[in-house]
């Protein structure tokens, strides 16, 4: 699998705050909602969400994501469920350093031939970084 890693950004929230947050995947209905997400967010239609999955078409295709594994306040582990193409896993990865100032990136270890690797790796890259820069600021906010 291959693996792409986020840039580290800073929530001024306790880890706990924002593992509740995060591990709820009721939260992502609201952040999909929401001015911050809407211009990245146009294509999705049909958003559903309970605590631990999501549903959502793209351009008519069913995607889901589930969580599949939880460690409080640490980690919390997604994969990929529905009509994708490819296998993936995302780790959103938290660390407090001080109350008020907890650090996340977030990792995406997907299994792409060769073909989908060199078309989107750049592509790839550059998404996971505006997503954790777009929680970051709505939890920020």
């Amino acid at each position: 699998m291959d693996e792409f890693i986020s840039e580290t950004v800073q929530i001024r929230r306790r880890a706990e705050h924002v593992y509740a947050l995060l591990a709820d995947m009721s939260f992502f209905a609201q952040a999909v909602a929401s001015a911050q997400f809407g211009e990245q967010m146009k294509d999705i239609e049909d958003f559903r969400s309970d605590r631990d999955s999501c549903s959502f078409k793209v351009k008519g295709v069913d995607v889901g994501i589930q969580i599949i594994d939880r460690e409080p306040f640490k980690t919390i582990k997604y994969t990929g469920c529905g009509q994708i193409p490819f296998n993936f896993f995302i780790w959103i990865q938290l660390k407090e350093l001080a109350p008020d100032d907890t650090r996340m990136r977030i990792v995406l270890h997907a299994k792409l031939n060769l073909m989908m690797k060199a078309m989107f790796k750049n592509k790839i890259k550059t998404g996971i970084n505006q997503i954790a820069n777009q929680l970051a600021n709505s939890l920020n906010a």
